[in-house]
């Protein structure tokens, strides 16, 4: 990590110190005390279950201090401040400003994880770059990204999710972006934010604390398109459709396997093979592209990044099984998201079978939008649809309704033994649903052989 000394540590919190704090500079930040080691600064988090102050007894000589809210009766030198999770993000905002990289922000409602690995992809053609993993993209997940900094560290690619208003307000007062992509404005967490307008006004907080000028727009989307930049901001758009500074032409798909398109970027042109399929994968690839553009790489330096992604598991991730072949894409799902992978599905050859769970977050327009995934679906040329949980039974009555015929709605157990006794060599599963159904342990009941 960027070497950040205990007595630094300390000035930024401004806690009250119990015991002796030790000379020289941690080696990591842990909230975990199962990853603790010597040299190690641990945050006591208090969770709803577990309280990380219970454990601070037993990490004597095995960290340098700890970070607490109340003075535990333990020969570990203690930084008392009055929130461990603020003193977090404080930390995570003071590593990011003495790192002196450039941050790449990504938001947006649908396709962050991808567009954030196809940036991070282009940007390492040139430099050395530090991306977020996992899903930490959130007020305590955007500090962890940022406490494995490097000092050889040039970029750090930041994914930002927010789910409230305020929250991005918070998020990005510790990445502080340089640049920020914004993938696109869709009815997502609508339960908190309520409608599209909502969206664009929550996500649009991260501009107030940028620390660069530019924003990566998606041309394509009206919410976007239309936004008013603040005084002394820039954009670049990109899309297929419309007039866009980063565009795409000559596209030809692959099946489900990629894509071939010719890249516009300013007044450069490029072929690119792109590992990965469906229009949206295009457009993501654009956005990627119009940073590289942004930190001056070259067309073909984008084209090689490109052409490098690799997609991260639960995300449209390919396992073949008894020679078929199931798409793991259930890290998370929006309407928007839920059709655009459909859509890749009908490209594949042989039988098509659709797993489809849950979505979250919607609000009043929760029934509305999975009927209209339902009907989604029954025009992507399935051969079965079969759908788990609470709210995806609107998927399924709308897609029967629009004239497909082998639809089962059914509990976990019940669609992994339908799914597992139907699927036959050729055949091709896809498998989504928002992240809080974790129907990737229904593709383990199926794939478990």
């Amino acid at each position: 990590m960027i070497p950040i000394s205990i007595a630094e540590i300390n000035e930024v919190l401004g806690g009250r110190v119990k015991g002796r704090l030790p000379e020289g500079e941690i080696t990591d930040i842990v909230i975990d005390s199962r990853k603790a080691s010597e040299g190690s600064l641990f945050i006591a988090l208090k969770g709803e279950k577990v309280d990380g102050h219970s454990f601070i007894n037993g990490l004597e000589g095995r960290i340098l201090a700890a970070v607490t809210e109340r003075e535990v009766d333990s020969d570990v030198p203690q930084i008392v401040v009055d929130s461990t999770y603020k003193a977090v993000g404080r930390l995570g905002a003071y590593v990011r400003e003495k790192s002196g990289v450039t941050v790449v922000g990504v938001t947006g409602s649908v396709g962050k994880t991808s567009v954030k690995e196809l940036t991070a992809a282009v940007l390492s053609q040139r430099f050395s770059v530090l991306k977020t993993e996992k899903n930490h993209n959130n007020e305590l997940g955007l500090p962890l990204t940022l406490f494995r900094l490097a000092p050889e560290n040039e970029v750090a690619v930041l994914e930002m999710g927010i789910s409230y208003f305020g929250e991005m307000t918070r998020v990005s007062a510790i990445a502080r972006p340089d640049a920020a992509i914004f993938t696109n404005i869709e009815n997502v967490h609508t339960e908190n934010l309520i409608d599209r307008e909502g969206v664009l006004r929550a996500k649009t907080e991260l501009v107030a604390n940028m620390r660069g000028d530019t924003l990566i727009l998606n041309g394509e989307d009206d919410k976007l398109r239309g936004y008013a930049l603040p005084e002394g901001k820039k954009a670049i758009y990109y899309g297929i459709d419309g007039e866009n500074d980063v565009t795409a032409s000559d596209i030809v798909y692959h099946g489900m396997e990629s894509t071939d398109f010719v890249l516009h970027a300013g007044k450069e042109t490029v072929s690119v093979s792109l590992p990965a399929s469906g229009r949206h994968m295009v457009v993501n690839s654009l956005a990627a592209a119009a940073a590289g553009m942004r930190l001056g790489l070259t067309a073909e330096e984008i084209k090689r990044g490109l052409e490098s992604y690799v997609p991260v598991d639960g995300r449209m991730s390919r396992i073949e099984f008894q020679g078929a072949a199931v798409l793991n894409d259930c890290y998370n799902a929006s309407p928007t998201s839920m059709k655009a992978s459909l859509q890749v599905l009908k490209k594949a050859e042989g039988r098509k079978i659709a797993l489809l769970g849950d979505m979250f977050e919607l609000g009043l327009r929760s029934d509305e939008l999975h009927e209209e995934v339902g009907r989604a679906a029954a025009e992507a040329g399935l051969y079965m649809l079969v759908t788990v949980g609470e709210n995806a039974v609107h998927i399924a009555e709308a897609a029967m309704r629009a004239g497909l015929e082998n639809v089962v709605h059914a509990g976990r157990k019940e669609a992994a033994s339908i799914i597992k006794n139907e699927l036959k060599p050729g055949d091709t599963l896809l498998v989504k649903a928002s992240r809080g159904m974790a129907l990737e342990k229904i593709i383990a009941k199926i794939t478990e052989e």
